[in-house]
This record gives C-alpha cells, structure tokens and sequence, in this order.
C-alpha cells in the first residue's frame, strides 16, 4: 500500500473554497491544467445536510503505447465517491479508475482549515493507494513499466490534480 499526503494554503475564507468545490467543480474544471473534463453523474443530500457526490473525470495525461495495450485503453478516467460532511469540513473520497478497477483501491480525505486568521484556506489531502497482488503476475517484462505508470499516477498526477483543484476554486467567482 503506497500512502500520499499533500498540502496546498490558499487565500480563499474556508467557507468559500468549500462551497465552489463542493458545489462547482464541474464549471471550473476546464480551468485545470491536466483535467480534460469532470462530469458530475449523482448527487444526493442527506437529511443531515451531508452531500454525496458521484463524478467521472477525464484526464490530459497520456498513456504510453505499452501501458495503452496492457489497459486497452487510451485515456485515464475514472469515477470519484465523495462524502462532504459541513461540520467537519471533510471530505472522504474513493476513487475507481475504469481500468483494472478489481486491482486498484485508492481512498483518503480532503480536510479544510482555517488559515491567514480566517482569510485563507490549508487543504490537506492524504489517501492511500493499493495495487492488488495478481494483476501484475502474468504480466512478465511489462510488470515493472505498469507498476511505475501506476505508482506515478499515485504520487504525481492525483496530487497534482488536487493541487489544480483547489488552486481553480480559489479562483472561481461564486454565483450570487
């Protein structure tokens, strides 16, 4: 299991850097740099006010050839489950790629605190990675190439999208 972990302060009220990513990420998702488009497929609230939400994302980021062939795929997608909880302001997340999706568990949780007394924002975001024994068993030569694409996917585009993220919600005027 590979654990990552990644903070971002921005000068944005927590409140709002909440809101605009909670409520808006789809309008500002073509404002970062590595997301070819994010796609909101559920959304529901609960009575206690904590909001679940379901997105499929899309990213820029290419595949190599090998990798492509392994995957039968040429493009790295996958779905998002998050739990936003207001109180905490938490944000527990599962993500499911659409490839080797009965291999790969990746999960953590987004927290917001307060920063600049009160002016800004710090975003911690931690999860965990775990690449399930078999896929790479049958695999030979290509298993260390697969091993590394995955594990970079894991320590640099994830973080790197967040980073984007919520550097794009800091900018994003909310409606009203």
């Amino acid at each position: 299991m590979k654990t990552f972990r990644s903070l971002v302060v921005l000068k944005r009220p927590r409140q709002e850097l909440w809101t605009a990513m909670r409520d808006h990420l789809v309008e500002f998702s073509g404002q970062i740099a590595d997301i070819e488009e994010i796609r909101q497929i559920e959304r529901r609230v609960d009575t206690d006010g904590v909001v679940h939400i379901m997105n499929e994302w899309r990213v820029r980021q290419q595949v190599p050839a090998v990798v492509r062939s392994i995957l039968k795929t040429g493009e790295l997608r996958w779905v998002d489950r998050n739990t936003w909880d207001a109180e905490a302001f938490t944000c527990a997340w599962a993500i499911e790629p659409r490839f080797l999706t009965e291999y790969i568990e990746c999960s953590g949780k987004t927290m917001f605190a307060e920063a600049m007394g009160g002016q800004g924002t710090r975003v911690i975001f931690e999860g965990a990675f775990d690449l399930k024994p078999g896929v790479l068993g049958s695999l030979g030569s290509v298993e260390a190439l697969l091993s590394g694409f995955l594990e970079s996917i894991v320590t640099t585009i994830i973080p790197r999208n967040l980073r984007g993220v919520v550097e794009a919600a800091a900018r994003f005027e909310l409606p009203g």
